[in-house]
Order: C-alpha cells, then structure tokens, then sequence
C-alpha cells in the first residue's frame, strides 16, 4: 500500500507539528538532530511565539463567546419591553386615555396599532431610542406618564442592552485581531514545517521505509495511506455505565470527526497512520483524550467512559 506524508491543513495541525518537533530536539543528543542548526533557531523563534497566539486566539473567541450570549439575553429583554410598551400604550390609545396622534412622538402610525417589525438589532436600537425620546416629548407636551412598563424600565433595559452590545462589539475586536496575528504567520509556519520535514527525512534516508517513517513520526511528520483504517469503539456514562450519544470523537491530527450513536458507538475511519491522539468531548462532561497507534489500513477499538464535570 502506498504511504505519503500529509503536510498539516489547519492552525490547530500546525501548532502540533511544530510543537512535536520543539520537544522532540531538545531530547536527542546534538549527533542525534535531524534537522541543522539554522532550522532549530528558527523553530525556537516560531513555535512558541506561534503557539501563544493560538492560545491567545482561543481565549479570545472565549471572551467572545460569552459576551455575545450576554448581549443576546439583553437584546430578547429588550425586544421585549419595547414591545410591550407599545402594546401598552396602544391599548390607551383605545381607552382613549391618550389621543392617537400621540403616536407620533414615538415615530409610530398614528392610524395603526401594530407593533413595529423588531427583528434586526437596529430595530430594537431604533425603536428604543424612539420611545425614550418620545416619551419625554409627550410628557412634557402635558401628556400623561406612561404605566406598566413604565419608560425607566424601558431605558434600564435599552441601557443594558447598548452596554453588553458594546463589550461585545469589542470582544468581536480582539478576536478578529487575535486571528489575524494567528493568520499572518502562517506562510512562515507552513514553510518551516516543510523544512524540518525534509530534512528529517534525508536524515534518516538510508532506513528501510517503515523504520525511516517510525524515526520521522517522532519528529511529527504525519503520513497517510490509500488504505482507510478503523477505528471503533463505545462511551458510557462513568455514573451508571449507560451510553452516551452525541459525542465529538476527534482524530486531532487529521481532523477527523464523528459523533456517538443512540448507543454510544462510534465508527471513525481515516487514512491517518503512526501515533495519533483521540480525543472524546461533550459539553458538561470532562474531555478525554488517549494516544493511539493507528495501523496502515488495519482496525483499532477504544471503549471510553466519560464523567461529567
């Protein structure tokens, strides 16, 4: 069967590359380094600067993350009180508590008693900022205050709304920036992974070829083959050993992605081969990942059990 290297395709496969070949020079002695000294300096200059950035995007898109569920929920909140106000007063306008033309403090249809479309952000930021200064027009017009929302409530809830809007906006910010500085190195890093795996190869060019790719693994050179191998397996719940579905079952360095069945199995196919790492994720359960050597074409079974956090 034929095998042939397969050069990484994403940040997260690059970040290993490199990171296999960092710890991997610092464990051999100097007669022992396949790859010359001027790659070394660059990779002691790259990896750790590359990986912090990956680190520092990651966190950044945590940031994000958060900040825009808090927006959201202000945001429905919003949606909501503006809503309602308008509901509100509309329905004084029928107990002619208020005169329709008083609509038009608030941009409203003076004729219609419909709730304006509050669908987009800048509706809701619109109309929020319609009812908070038309209501102060009306009123001080002589017209009667507004009850049940009342338009403090409405401002409390707009207010809280701009703000989470705001932190979000500038979370977005750092993230885009954070990807960015990830972005622009990866023509640099790209290159470096090629070099250090073409000199790992030449250095080890006289062994046989299943002994040269075993010696060049270790330096994280990744290979595939025409052969898909198998990997299999079952998650169970660690509290009463039940199975677990919907799992992300991940072969990291080839990106490789299946989920667990109704019944907790799984079946992975790739044409990965060497060490790899599995790793099984589900939200509200503790991540588990396991080194395994994936045979050329063969099968592998890995029954899991997960704990929740």
């Amino acid at each position: 069967m034929a095998v042939t290297r397969k050069l990484p395709h994403s940040d997260f496969s690059r970040n290993i590359a490199l990171k296999i070949a960092y710890i991997k020079k610092g464990l051999v002695a100097p007669a022992d380094l396949a790859i010359t000294p001027q790659t070394i300096t660059k990779l002691n200059a790259t990896q750790p600067l590359f990986s912090n950035r990956m680190n520092n995007r990651a966190s950044a898109l945590e940031a994000q993350s958060s900040a825009t569920v808090l927006k959201t929920t202000a945001q429905e909140k919003t949606k909501t009180i503006i809503s309602h106000f308008i509901q509100v007063f509309n329905l004084g306008v029928e107990r002619e508590d208020y005169p329709k033309s008083a609509r038009a403090f608030y941009k409203l249809d003076v004729n219609s008693n419909s709730v304006p479309p509050l669908i987009k952000e800048s509706d809701i930021i619109y109309w929020g900022e319609q009812l908070i200064t038309g209501e102060a027009a009306r009123i001080a017009d002589g017209g009667e205050k507004m009850t049940n929302p009342t338009i403090e409530v409405v401002i409390s809830k707009y207010e809280d709304f701009m703000t989470q809007n705001n932190i979000q906006s500038t979370m977005k910010d750092a993230y885009d920036t954070a990807q960015e500085q990830v972005s622009s190195m990866r023509p640099d890093v790209d290159g470096l992974i090629l070099k250090i795996w073409d000199e790992v190869e030449t250095f080890y060019n006289q062994d046989p070829p299943p002994s040269k790719r075993r010696y060049a693994r270790e330096w994280g050179v990744a290979y595939v083959s025409t052969q898909k191998a198998t990997i299999t397996g079952t998650v169970t719940k660690a509290a009463d050993d039940t199975p677990l579905a919907g799992v992300n079952v991940a072969l990291i360095e080839s990106e490789d992605i299946v989920k667990t069945d109704s019944d907790g199995k799984y079946k992975l196919t790739t044409v990965f081969t060497g060490e790899g790492t599995l790793e099984f994720s589900l939200e509200g359960y503790a991540t588990q990942i396991f080194p395994v050597e994936i045979p050329e074409g063969g099968s592998l079974v890995k029954d899991v059990v997960m704990a929740t956090v």
